[in-house]
């Protein structure tokens, strides 16, 4: 016999099950759906339609509408599968998209699209509500638990368009996705805040940091201060006074501290958790987590997740500095994935930042125009590493040490105004400062490899005080002279670090043979606060002679003893 049955009890269900053992000959015809030997019993949970092509079935579904489409889903799994892809795409979820994780709803599309997704695949980046529709506020209180439902996605992108009346009813819709979302109620938050200043109507923004803790910090009284009318007469009426006071203040505040201490400790030991909102209310302000413009969820690793709050308008100015206690491969994550466009950049000071990290932040700036590095804001050791490739920036301005320029300058391949610092090098603590000629020439060979032929603009900080500066070196030294190679610098202007040593009638002079390496300058500016008082008279004297030396000057109306404002670095903060 080709096929052989029987019947098996299960003790647990209370059922009959059917079982089949078919003959290898009778597989393949059963498999078919076709019946060559018809005593052969078809499959158990078999569907006809299981061996059909996709083809064909991708074509069938083509002709339904939406609601036939739903009810083809119900029939096998084949059939679901291919109807579930027209399903999306009738509503604007592509296949492609889907296999990306990449899911794009707007307000018209139903919220629970996104379970279905997540069904079929992992979500790895959502972005709700158009920026361009007004989203009423019970939508976001619906997105909530479909969000809990489902595994954590990694980008969360939900924009807002909330008029004034809803923003004053709902002001902590941004506090409650941070509070129920499953990344932000667990790992640490770097919350980054773009708002506008209302004095100047700038845009600056702001990095707070929330960690998760067991309960609020204990919050104790600092020492008194005495600031009363009263002055005692006499010393010793004065010593009483002053003893008694600093006796009887210590007493309290001690009282108060410990009193806060053993509240804190019976809190978190016996007392409930400090909830979400709660530590995020104490780190940030409630007032300024107004849900306006858009919230960017970005889970980093080791348990940190970025949440930038937008504007219509991006922050103008970003000041980029370590936060404490945030690891630096977190802090490069937050870099490479901080997704607010700036016009202007800052690394402050004793920053240490590699310079790979810096180059991926810039690359995915499409609007920086402005680039200021300060001292030893850039890490000496990354400097080593090969330069970054060459990006295409638009940014104009570069302010930093001349250290710095060679490996920067692939970064702004389009930069107009070059502001160089040079800080004095010492080999001994106590001792005279040496200018760094290395940097000095390094940095003016970089310059003049800049690709283009736009005219250029360079700006030189000196500290007057340093041994061996550039005009020290006379032209027929054995030390090469960089100068010659800036055929594109037209504008020069200079500045010191100083207000002890300052530009003088004779320092000026002696300035004269090294400008005159410059081949195309037709323009020289001093600081006004670096330059020592002058009569008009000399002033036009020393500006005639920088003229006679400088071919493409026409006369001593081109040097300017005060840099004019809009030679300065627009930062815009």
């Amino acid at each position: 016999m080709p096929g052989s049955a029987r019947f098996a009890t299960s003790r647990h269900r209370q059922r009959r099950v059917f079982h089949y053992s078919l003959s290898p000959e009778d597989r393949p015809a059963c498999e078919l759906g076709t019946s060559v030997n018809r005593r052969c019993r078809p499959c158990v949970g078999f569907a006809p339609l299981d061996g059909f092509p996709e083809e064909l079935l991708d074509r069938i579904c083509s002709f339904m509408d939406r609601e036939q489409i739903c009810k083809t889903m119900h029939i096998c799994s084949s059939l679901r599968r291919v109807a579930s892809a027209h399903l999306l795409l009738r509503l604007g979820i592509s296949q492609c998209d889907v296999r990306a994780g990449n899911v794009k709803l707007v307000l018209s599309k139903p919220l629970h699209l996104i379970i279905f997704v997540a069904h079929i695949c992992p979500i790895q980046r959502l972005e709700c509500f158009g920026d361009w529709v007004k989203v009423p506020a019970s939508e976001f209180q619906r997105l909530v638990p479909i969000l809990r439902a489902i595994a954590p996605i990694p980008e969360i992108l939900i924009y807002d368009n909330l008029n004034r009346a809803q923003l004053n009813t709902f002001k902590s819709i941004s506090l409650l996705l941070l509070t129920l979302l499953p990344q932000t109620a667990t790992d640490t938050l770097l919350i980054v805040l773009a708002r506008r200043n209302a004095s100047s109507s700038k845009f600056s923004a702001s990095i707070h940091v929330s960690r998760p803790r067991a309960g609020p910090p204990p919050l104790g009284l600092p020492p008194i201060s005495r600031n009363t009318g009263y002055t005692p007469s006499g010393i010793l009426e004065i010593l009483i006074e002053e003893v008694t006071f600093i006796i009887i203040s210590s007493l309290l505040v001690a009282l108060y501290n410990v009193y806060t201490i053993i509240r804190c400790v019976f809190c978190r030991v016996f007392g409930r958790g400090w909830s979400v909102e709660e530590r995020i209310t104490d780190d940030v302000h409630p007032e300024r987590l107004w849900f306006h413009g858009g919230l960017h969820v970005q889970t980093l690793s080791n348990n940190y997740t970025l949440v930038t709050q937008l504007e219509k308008l991006a922050g103008r100015h970003f000041l980029i500095q370590p936060l404490r206690d945030v690891p630096e491969s977190v802090y490069s994550a937050f870099l490479a994935a901080l997704d607010l466009q700036f016009m202007h950049a800052t690394v402050k000071a004793g920053s240490n930042l590699p310079l790979a990290d810096l180059a991926t932040f810039v690359a995915r700036q499409n609007r920086m125009s402005t680039l200021d590095c300060g001292l030893n804001s850039i890490r000496y050791s990354s400097l080593i590493s090969p330069s970054p490739p060459h990006i295409s920036s638009k940014i104009a301005h570069i302010s930093a040490q001349a250290a710095y320029i060679p490996h920067l300058l692939p970064l702004a391949p389009n930069v107009k105004r070059l502001y160089l610092s040079f800080p004095s090098v010492s080999n001994r603590p106590i001792g005279p400062r040496v200018f760094n000629f290395f940097a000095y020439s390094t940095a003016i060979e970089a310059i003049a490899r800049l690709p283009g032929s736009h005219s250029l603009a360079l700006s030189f900080t000196f500290n007057l005080a340093a041994a061996y500066l550039p005009w020290d070196i006379e032209d027929g030294s054995d030390v090469p002279l960089p100068e010659s190679q800036l055929h594109r610098v037209e504008h020069l202007m200079l500045r010191g670090t100083s207000s002890d040593y300052l530009f003088t009638a004779s320092t000026i002079r002696a300035l004269l043979p090294w400008l005159a390496r410059f081949p195309s300058l037709r323009r020289v500016s001093f600081d006004e606060d670096s330059v020592e008082v002058m009569w008009y008279e000399q002033r036009l004297e020393v500006a005639a002679a920088i003229a006679s030396v400088c071919p493409g000057m026409s006369g001593a109306g081109d040097v300017d003893f005060e840099i004019a404002e809009e030679d300065e670095m627009r930062n815009g903060w």
